[in-house]
């Protein structure tokens, strides 16, 4: 019985805690239409914040300044949001920045190609050392049983085995 009411609560509490976390956008895009979203409206959009809800801890003293009672909506304004202006000095640091992060991902990206490519040799030497030493070689099948090759299915995948260490080993 006690769970049942854990549950309950739990789940009433998870209801009503993410919905009092939102805010709610309202703005008209360039055709003309209101839209509503949770995300902000790209720049440049005149926007009004409609879903804001302010927290205020209670202290147990009074408010040092007087609380109106005027609706959230006449007291959020709307707001023209425009993109920051930058000397070029700053976007010729910034330019530098992106260069060099890029560099950066190219290297890294360079580095883990090539740990890629070295254990993609490893694989390709090790298959080809099974066909070279002889003996007997299988493959799963899709039932997952053991297929045991023949001579000529041996050639073929010998032959694939050294083509794939001259693709990845070179």
């Amino acid at each position: 019985m006690k769970s049942i009411y854990l549950v309950l609560w739990l789940a009433m509490l998870t209801i009503f805690s993410s919905s009092s976390q939102a805010e709610i956008y309202k703005w008209k895009d360039k055709d003309g239409v209101t839209r509503y979203s949770d995300t902000p409206p790209p720049s440049n959009t005149k926007l009004e914040n409609i879903g804001t809800k302010k927290v205020v801890k209670s202290t147990g003293k009074e408010p040092l300044s007087p609380v109106t009672n005027a609706p959230v909506v006449e007291q959020s304004k709307q707001i023209v949001l425009e993109p920051p202006r930058q000397d070029p000095e700053e976007t010729a640091a910034e330019q530098r920045q992106r260069t060099a992060e890029a560099e950066k991902n190219n290297k890294q990206e360079k580095e883990s190609q090539a740990k890629l490519k070295a254990e993609n040799c490893k694989a390709a030497r090790a298959n080809f050392a099974s066909y070279a030493q002889g003996g007997r070689v299988y493959k799963m099948n899709e039932k997952g049983e053991r297929e045991y090759l023949d001579d000529a299915g041996l050639k073929q995948g010998a032959d694939k085995a050294r083509a794939e260490v001259s693709q990845y080993c070179s």
